[in-house]
């Protein structure tokens, strides 16, 4: 966070850096998320709270359906999702020594380490994209970025982009869009069904789904804060709205904690 301030014009490249910077942005978020459109982790615009605390590798989720706890990297098979009278067990991810980025002087990340979030991933609530929107990497490389705008979203200092996830050319040898987790992408759109599914998935031809969204990405953590669809019928859309950054927290205790108190 030191060193020189950040653009107040910001960038593709400044926006993309952000993208690459959620992890070694904040420790600690509390947060209200809503997803609007597909099916995924709750129903339409239904929110959950949320309390994830970096530190010991836990995020704690309270929904319509009671208080659940992840906990660990969920790449790594120790993904521990339970109820409040579940078992589990604690897998806090602490990066080893000499593994950070590579930042630019303004404190962004100028090159993440290879495969960082295989290793140190957020715990995971119910699919991947969750796990995406806190850290969403996917957006800086193989997404055309433009007008990017400096923006204030819910009290909070945003930027803005269109984003338009592409293709690969295979044979220039570029990736295109590759989201963390195929079937539960942030900007799901043929360029991510295709690399998914191939191109004979049968969404791909009523030209229904979504080529380009509005983003917004809270500047202090590097969060996802709101997916819109700006073309098709079909696409994903979240909100979310922070509501404390590094301050300690206070989640709803589960059984299990309280007993191993």
């Amino acid at each position: 966070m030191n060193g020189e301030p950040l653009p107040d014009t910001p960038t593709a490249a400044d926006f993309r850096a952000l993208a690459a910077s959620a992890p070694w942005r904040f420790t600690t978020v509390h947060l209200t998320h809503r997803r609007q459109q597909d099916s995924g982790s709750t129903p339409d615009g239904e929110p959950v709270e949320a309390w994830l605390d970096r530190r010991i590798g836990r995020v704690t989720v309270r929904s319509a359906a009671g208080v659940e706890v992840a906990e660990g990297v969920p790449y790594s098979g120790f993904v521990d999702l339970v109820g409040c009278s579940g078992e589990g067990t604690v897998c806090a991810a602490a990066p080893p020594a000499g593994t950070g980025p590579v930042l630019r002087p303004d404190g962004l990340v100028a090159r993440r380490p290879e495969g960082w979030h295989y290793d140190h991933g957020d715990p995971m609530w119910r699919d991947y994209r969750w796990t995406a929107m806190l850290d969403p990497a996917e957006l800086s490389q193989g997404v055309d970025v433009s007008d990017v705008l400096a923006t204030t979203l819910r009290g909070r200092l945003t930027w803005s982009a269109t984003c338009r996830p592409l293709l690969g050319d295979n044979d220039a040898g570029e990736e295109g869009y590759t989201p963390r987790c195929g079937c539960c992408p942030l900007l799901d759109s043929p360029a991510s069904r295709i690399r998914e599914y191939g191109p004979e998935d049968p969404t791909l031809t009523g030209g229904d789904l979504a080529t380009v969204y509005c983003v917004h990405l809270d500047v202090r953590t590097g969060i996802v804060v709101d997916i819109t669809p700006l073309d098709g019928t079909a696409g994903s859309g979240l909100t979310n709205e922070i509501h404390a950054v590094d301050e300690p927290l206070d989640p709803p205790s589960c059984e299990r904690h309280r007993a191993g108190r």
